[in-house]
C-alpha cells in the first residue's frame, strides 16, 4: 500500500512526518502481525518550499534582514511541535503575546505576525487568483512528485491512503478533485502542464486508487464559504478504485478536536458532502494540559486517538489487497 502525509501551515522541515510515520507503522504492525516496512510505502508530501521564498521576503521587508534568525528559530520550534514534542509549545505561549522584542524593529507582535503569516498568509498565497496560479501549481507539483515516488516503489496501481492536516486538507481536496475532473469522460483540463510534467500516467498518480482519505484539523468549511452551497467535494472512493481493486474498503474520515478552532465538520456542509464523507469523528488530542486549548490543532497525527483507527483501516485494506481474510 502507498501512504502519504500532506502537511499544513508552519512546516519547514521535510522530516515533519517522522513521528507520525513511526506511530503508524507500530500500530499497523500490531494489527496485521507483520513488519509495516514489508507492507507499506510511506512518503510525506513536503510542499512548504513552494511558499518559503515569498514568506521570507514578506518578513524581511516588514521587519528587516535581522529578523531572519528570529523566524528561523520560530520555524525550529514549530518543527519540534509538529514532531510531537509537547515541550515546544511553551516558547510560543510565552512569546506570542509580547508586543516588542528588543532585537526586532516595528511592526509589533513579531511572533504573532509569524503565526498569522503561516496560518493566513499561506492560505491566501495558495489560492488561484484571476491573474496567477503559479503557487497553487507549484504546491501541487510537490504532491505529484510524491505520488510518482510512491508509484515507483509500491506499484502503479497500489491502493492509496492520504493523511492530510490543516491547509494540507485543502491541498489534498483540490489536488484529487482536479485529477478526477481531468480524467473524467469529457473532463476539463484543471491540472496544469507543469504538474502533468511531474507525473506518469499510472493509476496511482492519476488518483484512481485513492481508497482512504483522512482529513485532520480540516478548515474546508471556511475555504468553501465563497462557493454555492459550499461547493462540490471530491468523490470518495476514487471513481475508478473498484476497477483496479473490486470491492475494496474505502472511507473519508474527518477527525476534529472540538477545541481546535480551525477544524470544522464536513458532513453538515451539504448533501454532497454527506454522500462523500464517511464520518466526522470527534477526538481529543494533545496532552491533558494543552488538549483543552486551541493549540490542540498541532497534535493530530502524533496522537494514538487518530493514528490507531487509521492503522486499523490500513490493515483491513492491505488484507483485502492481498486476499487475506480475517483479522480485526
Amino acid at each position: 500500500m502507498a501512504v502519504t502525509f500532506i502537511h499544513g501551515t508552519e512546516i519547514s522541515d521535510p522530516s515533519f512526518a517522522v513521528t507520525a510515520t513511526r506511530l503508524l507503522k507500530r500500530a499497523f504492525t500490531r494489527h496485521v502481525g507483520i513488519d509495516a516496512d514489508d507492507a507499506l510505502v510511506i512518503r510525506p508530501a513536503h510542499w512548504a518550499p513552494a511558499l518559503q521564498e515569498i514568506e521570507d521576503r514578506l518578513h524581511e521587508r516588514s521587519f528587516g534582514p535581522p529578523s531572519r534568525s528570529l523566524f528561523r528559530l520560530l520555524d525550529s520550534w514549530s518543527t519540534r511541535l509538529n514532531a510531537g514534542r509537547a515541550d515546544a509549545i511553551w516558547p510560543f505561549l510565552v512569546t506570542i503575546g509580547w508586543r516588542r522584542l528588543p532585537w526586532v524593529s516595528r511592526p509589533n507582535y513579531a511572533v504573532l505576525r509569524w503565526a498569522v503569516t503561516h496560518f493566513v498568509g499561506d492560505a491566501i498565497a495558495y489560492q488561484i487568483t484571476r491573474g496567477d496560479r503559479s503557487l497553487y501549481d507549484e504546491v501541487h507539483g510537490y504532491v505529484a512528485r510524491t505520488l510518482h515516488e510512491l508509484a515507483d516503489e509500491s506499484g502503479n496501481d497500489a491502493p492509496l491512503c492520504v493523511v492530510a492536516h490543516s491547509l494540507g486538507t485543502v491541498v489534498a481536496s483540490n489536488y484529487f478533485y482536479d485529477l478526477q475532473v481531468q480524467y473524467a469522460n469529457g473532463g476539463r483540463n484543471l491540472v496544469a502542464p507543469s504538474v502533468m510534467d511531474c507525473m506518469r500516467q499510472t493509476p496511482l498518480e492519476r488518483g484512481e486508487t485513492l481508497a482512504l482519505l483522512y482529513t485532520l484539523g480540516c478548515p474546508l468549511g471556511l475555504w468553501t464559504m465563497s462557493l454555492p452551497d459550499f461547493g462540490t467535494p471530491l468523490t470518495m472512493p476514487a471513481p475508478k478504485l473498484h476497477k483496479h481493486h473490486p470491492g475494496m474498503h474505502h472511507e473519508w474520515t474527518n477527525f476534529q478536536d472540538p477545541d481546535d478552532p480551525i477544524a470544522y465538520p464536513l458532513r453538515p456542509l451539504s448533501d454532497a458532502y454527506q454522500q462523500q464523507v464517511t464520518g466526522d469523528r470527534e477526538v481529543s488530542v494533545a496532552p491533558w494540559w494543552a488538549g483543552w486549548t486551541p493549540v490542540a490543532h498541532w497534535w493530530y497525527w502524533n496522537d494514538p486517538h487518530v493514528i490507531t483507527p487509521i492503522a486499523r483501516s490500513l490493515a483491513r485494506v492491505w488484507r483485502e489487497a492481498n486476499g487475506i481474510t480475517g483479522g480485526p
